[in-house]
């Protein structure tokens, strides 16, 4: 990661940041990944950064990144946090329109079932073997043609 412009904000009581962050061979950084690496960067807590943009060019194996660092956890706006969660797929909006968080199972395969067996009735079994048993008759495709020659 290298800074490509910084400045701080004292109204908002953070410094910001433009970021350029190349991942050769790799797809675009998630946010997670970023703000790790934001708050090694800045020497800050993860709670303390938000990632406001990510743009990645077409062609190019690199991404610039706006990073906001907060001074103290309690001055990060609650809106941004969420915004952010909702983004990183941590959050989704509830049948209320309310925010809830997402529960993320560790991805571990689901034990196979066994097939249920089919049960079938004693008469679709008779139908079955009667119908192995005899074979198909050759019949013309037109009866009244075949009359004929």
């Amino acid at each position: 990661m290298k800074v490509l412009s910084q400045k701080t904000n004292p109204l908002m009581k953070r410094e910001e940041a433009w970021m350029e962050v190349d991942h050769d061979g790799k797809p675009t950084p998630t946010r997670k990944e970023l703000i790790a690496n934001a708050a090694k960067h800045f020497k800050a807590k993860e709670d303390q950064v938000i990632i406001s943009k990510v743009f990645s060019e077409k062609g190019k194996a690199s991404s610039r990144v706006k990073v906001h660092v907060y001074k103290k956890a309690e001055d990060v706006p609650k809106a941004s946090v969420n915004a952010m969660k909702l983004r990183m797929g941590l959050l989704k909006k509830g049948d209320d329109g309310k925010l809830v968080e997402v529960e993320h199972e560790k991805a571990e395969p689901a034990p196979e079932k066994p097939a249920e067996a089919k049960t079938e009735s004693k008469d679709e079994l008779a139908e079955k073997d009667e119908a192995e048993e005899k074979p198909a008759e050759d019949k013309p495709e037109n009866e009244e043609e075949g009359k004929k020659e």
